[in-house]
């Protein structure tokens, strides 16, 4: 197990280096991803706002173009300033306006048409008056007089009006002396510009704006008709930061917090294509495309989850199969311990499973058997010339128990026998004490041979003495041993 748990700790930590490593590189590549799309949807946003307003500009030009021969007749511009809200979707109004006294039977000459929504259907009506102050008092009318030039207007910019919010497209119409005679205008609605903005944004979650310098919405990112600046300022901090970014003219992403979801917006100065004879001054517009932060990191979030858990799942997977192996491979092992264990007890005969296996722990397991086999010899042998020895032992015990019985049947019998001698013994040395002391004439033989009778039987009485005493010093012996 703790092999096991080894292994799988050291492919752990492995995977998981090769995790994070892939885990910042995915990151890295996913946001530079994301940032390269983010960045591909705000030039798509630029691109189609750009093309609305080129759209209005160009239906504007010509309708300039087809109207200029006509100035002459009131009730002609009459007709190219309807066909003008006619023929472009993106135009909800046009105002064609001359100086007063263009004509000389009127002090001044003005007329407007514009969509009108009522119970769902859509009408085109003319009005004559625009807002509270004589046309030619209004911005849309005097600036391009004065700059004689076509132009943007930014929305509500001097306009007294109680329509809806709006931008203008203004050109000026040159008289035939060559100066300005009055001005044509084109107004798109905020609210339908940022309706078909909103419809072609880059993901569900995303956002379109583009704010004039004033920090109006000329498109709103909610399609709404919200132009009061003071709402930006009134948001929080990140969403100022990303608004002040955006009216300085920056270009670059930041994240915002609004109703609790996290964004990155994705800003840049407003830029108008190149057209020949397109009127090209300076917008000072910013566009922007707001991206929730799922949409942008979802894929990633998406991914490391699946590669987390697939990540454990081949852990754990690893984990058991590693444990199985090492389990099946060290089974036979763990057995060949226990039969070592058996055969040092002394179970020489313990059988051991024979195998075909040819790793390392097969040819163990097969030397164990050789060794078993010749542990078994050994000690069959050991085990005969134990049998013999004790055979023979008991044969010499028996031997030496014979020998000590005969010995001391040997003692017994000379100590019988010198105590039956002794008495002679001691007989022969009285008479021959009594021998001494005959007289007469044989009395120099009898003391002579009484004398060697008696150094005879003290040799004998001495001799006997000394087996004696060598006898009971057996018997002592013996009983001592005993």
């Amino acid at each position: 197990m703790r092999v096991s748990l080894l292994a799988v700790l050291s492919m752990a930590i492995l995977l998981l280096v090769a995790l994070f490593v892939m885990f910042f590189a995915s990151r890295r590549s996913m946001e530079d991803d994301a940032l390269h799309k983010a960045q591909q949807a705000l030039d798509a946003a630029n691109v189609n706002i750009d093309n609305i307003l080129l759209s209005v500009e160009e239906t504007a030009g010509n309708i300039y173009f087809m109207m200029a021969p006509h100035l002459n007749n009131p009730d002609s511009l009459a007709i190219y300033c309807r066909k003008m809200v006619e023929s472009n979707r993106y135009v909800t109004g046009c105002s064609v306006a001359l100086i007063p006294g263009f004509y000389e039977e009127d002090k001044g000459f003005f007329v407007y048409f514009h969509r009108v929504d009522s119970a769902g259907v859509t009408q085109i009506v003319r009005t004559d008056t625009f807002g509270d102050r004589p046309y030619y008092e209004q911005v849309w009318f005097t600036k391009p007089m004065s700059t004689f030039s076509a132009q943007w207007l930014n929305p509500l910019v001097g306009m007294e009006t109680d329509v809806e919010p709006m931008t203008s497209f203004c050109m000026p119409i040159t008289g035939a002396d060559g100066k300005p005679q009055g001005v044509i205008c084109a107004d798109v609605s905020i609210s339908l510009l940022s309706t078909i903005i909103s419809e072609t944004k880059p993901t569900q979650n995303s956002y379109c704006a583009l704010l004039d310098r004033d920090g109006s919405f000329i498109v709103h990112p909610m399609g709404k008709n919200m132009m009061d600046a003071s709402v930006i300022r009134k948001a929080n901090a990140s969403v100022q930061k990303v608004a002040d970014a955006m009216l300085g003219g920056e270009t670059g992403y930041l994240p915002f917090e609004i109703h609790g979801n996290s964004y990155f917006v994705f800003f840049k100065p407003f830029e108008r294509a190149y057209m020949p004879n397109r009127s090209m001054e300076r917008l000072s517009w910013s566009v922007g495309v707001a991206i929730l932060k799922e949409d942008i990191f979802g894929d990633f979030y998406q991914l490391f989850n699946y590669v987390l858990i697939i990540a454990v799942g081949g852990l754990l997977f690893m984990f058991v199969c590693t444990w199985l192996v090492i389990y099946l491979k060290l089974r036979p092992l763990k057995m060949l311990t226990e039969k070592v264990v058996r055969i040092a007890d002394g179970h020489y005969y313990e059988a051991i499973p024979d195998t075909k296996s040819k790793d390392e722990i097969g040819s163990l397991q097969r030397n164990f058997q050789r060794m078993q086999l010749s542990l078994a010899l050994h000690s069959s042998e050991l085990q005969q010339l134990t049998n013999t020895i004790q055979k023979h032992s008991e044969e010499l015990r028996k031997t030496y128990k014979q020998a000590r019985k005969g010995e001391k049947m040997r003692t017994v019998f000379m100590h019988n026998m010198t105590n039956q001698m002794l008495e002679p013994a001691t007989t022969i040395d009285d008479d021959v004490v009594a021998l001494r002391k005959v007289g007469g004439k044989k009395r120099t033989l009898v003391v002579k041979l009484a004398e060697r009778i008696q150094k005879h039987g003290e040799i004998i009485t001495k001799l006997l003495n000394n087996l004696l005493n060598q006898s009971e010093e057996e018997m002592r012996k013996e009983v001592e041993h005993d």
